[in-house]
């Protein structure tokens, strides 16, 4: 009975002891004697992994250009890839040595073989590793949806005081704490600031929402700049895209807003700001989808306003507080125009000049911006001039200098193309317009290219206070006195002469003369609402044609187009 048991003991111990002692000899075998076939998997392996990689970079690059952040372990399996893949590159080059025979070519050569075999089995199973990872559900979205630029978290408060904080003027600073106060006021629903245009208003409202964003004042803050002819649908899209709710699916103005006011009341226990820049009129705020009460008075968040019209604060937007944002003082004007103009200001050539040149710019900061970028590259007959002559400080006047200043016939027609689009134009959507007009034909080597030069040429334009914004930002504006300068201008464009044509509510096609459309070189519609387009329009000139959010129902006849052979 006892052998019975022992017997099969024994035999389990044996087998076991066999596959212990034999097992890791008969691997050590394979290196050599499996070797080939090792090599190929290796190299099946890393031409899988190779094609794996393609389509992940393809879904990263897609993501970035959309502004989109990547998953850390989407970074660090692409790190690892191209680690482990140059290891087995070099694996694969080693495997020439390897080939070496002993016994006059008969016999493979265990010695060089068996080292190289079992590192390219074990490269093998990483790449194979790396491989399958790829098919993780990560991989199918690569990036993380970002937090929406109007909630106020620590993370963002942290990175608004981490940037350069510019020297605010005394003047100005005074009445963003007087803004401040009001808005953080339990008794004051709706805050106005006015002044002309020109005078900082919309600086004014990017340095109190970096304020209240560095003091966590508020939970959510969304912006939109309302512009002379308002645009429903982009009013709405920018004030979700702050709060982080998608419209794309709501065709309809009356459903975006219903959608729009339903997510605030929804967070109403959250503290919102929404600041509405630029008005020039009443605006409805139950067609956006901000809550109010039957006589448009805010009702759930608070609203910060600007407007060159006071009346237009109190009288149509309810306010219950308005500040007026002056004109500098000539003390506070030279201090920005010596910040702006630089070292000149330290050359006594120049610098008995400067009293004339500052009071020629009428305290508005629009304008000593313009002419400090303008002089801070000039000589000293600019200088003169630029002081004795007054006219040569108005609106006009300096827009058309640090116009001529750039002296590139491109950069100038990129400055031409921004006046069209009223509200600002992003990297993409200039990038579009500016390849189907050929301004950029010599960069076109690759889209990348194109797009850095073109990222060069705006930075040009931001450095001569022709546009509005910040570098590195993607969407730049124009201010509207600039806008309407541009648009009658009558310069160098492409290979004819500017002449724009611009829409306006109520003015349009049947208004303009025959002779002003056939010269017409650009025609904009942009925001403006179009009941009805021509059949032909006489436009043998025109090189870029917008028709930007038209009446959903509009139909464009088939004719319309055959007189523009330029287009």
């Amino acid at each position: 009975m006892a052998e019975a048991i022992v017997y099969p003991v024994a035999s389990n111990l044996l087998s076991k002891l066999g596959e212990c002692l034999f097992a890791p000899i008969g691997r050590q075998f394979e290196y050599v004697l499996c070797y080939k076939s090792y090599v190929e998997e290796l190299k099946n392996g890393v031409k899988e992994l190779e094609t794996a990689r393609q389509r992940v970079q393809s879904s990263i690059d897609e993501a970035v250009y959309d502004g989109k952040l990547i998953h850390v372990d989407v970074e660090n399996w692409l790190k690892s890839v191209k680690e482990e893949t140059e290891k087995a590159d070099n694996l694969i080059k080693r495997n020439e040595s390897a080939k070496d025979a002993c016994f006059r070519g008969w016999l493979p050569n265990p010695m060089v073989r068996h080292p190289i075999g079992k590192k390219v089995k074990k490269m093998a199973q990483v790449i194979e590793g790396l491989h399958k990872e790829s098919k993780n559900n990560i991989f199918q979205k690569v990036y993380r949806e970002n937090t929406p630029i109007g909630i106020v978290t620590a993370a963002t408060s942290a990175a608004r005081s981490a940037q350069r904080k510019e020297d605010v003027l005394v003047s100005r600073a005074s009445v963003i704490e007087d803004v401040i106060k009001a808005i953080i006021d339990d008794m004051v629903c709706v805050i106005g600031v006015h002044g002309p245009g020109g005078v900082g208003k919309s600086k004014l409202m990017e340095d109190v929402e970096m304020r209240v964003k560095e003091e966590q004042l508020f939970d959510v803050v969304a912006t939109t700049n309302v512009s002379r002819n308002p645009d429903l649908k982009r009013i709405q899209a920018e004030i979700a895209y702050a709060l982080g709710l998608n419209l794309a699916n709501q065709e309809t103005a009356y459903g975006r807003a219903d959608l729009l006011c339903k997510r605030l009341e929804e967070d109403s226990e959250k503290k919102i700001l929404i600041i509405l820049d630029n008005l020039w009129t009443k605006l409805e705020l139950k067609e956006v989808g901000i809550p109010c009460g039957y006589n448009n008075k805010v009702r759930g968040c608070k609203l910060l306003l600007t407007s060159r019209y006071r009346h237009v604060l109190y009288a149509e937007m309810g306010s219950d507080r308005e500040f007026r944002l002056s004109e500098l003082s000539y003390k506070e004007a030279r201090t920005l125009f010596e910040r702006t103009v630089g070292d000149k200001v330290n050359n006594p050539e120049f610098e008995i000049l400067m009293d004339s040149v500052v009071k020629n710019c009428g305290g508005l900061p629009l304008l000593i911006l313009s002419v400090a970028n303008r002089l801070k590259r000039g000589d000293l007959p600019e200088w003169r001039d630029a002081s004795t002559n007054k006219e040569g400080s108005d609106v006009k006047s300096i827009v058309e200098l640090n116009y001529n200043d750039l002296k590139d016939e491109r950069i100038k027609a990129l400055f031409l193309v921004h006046a069209l689009f009223s509200r600002g134009l992003s990297i993409r959507d200039t990038l579009i317009s500016c390849m189907g007009l050929g301004l950029y034909k010599k960069y076109k080597k690759t889209i990348e290219d194109t797009r850095d030069r073109l990222i060069t040429d705006r930075r040009r334009l931001l450095d001569s206070s022709l546009l509005l914004g910040h570098d590195g930002r993607d969407w730049l504006s124009m201010h509207d006195l600039f806008i309407d300068v541009a648009i009658s201008m009558h310069d160098k464009f492409i290979d004819t002469e500017w002449n724009a044509l611009v829409g306006r509510k109520d003015f349009g096609f049947k208004e303009w003369s025959k002779y002003d459309l056939r010269k017409c070189t650009a025609m904009s519609f942009y925001d403006v609402g179009i009941d009805e387009i021509p059949e032909k329009l006489d436009c043998p000139n025109l090189r870029i044609l917008l028709l930007i959010r038209p009446n959903p129902s509009l139909k464009v006849p088939k004719s319309f187009f055959e007189s523009m052979e330029k287009l």
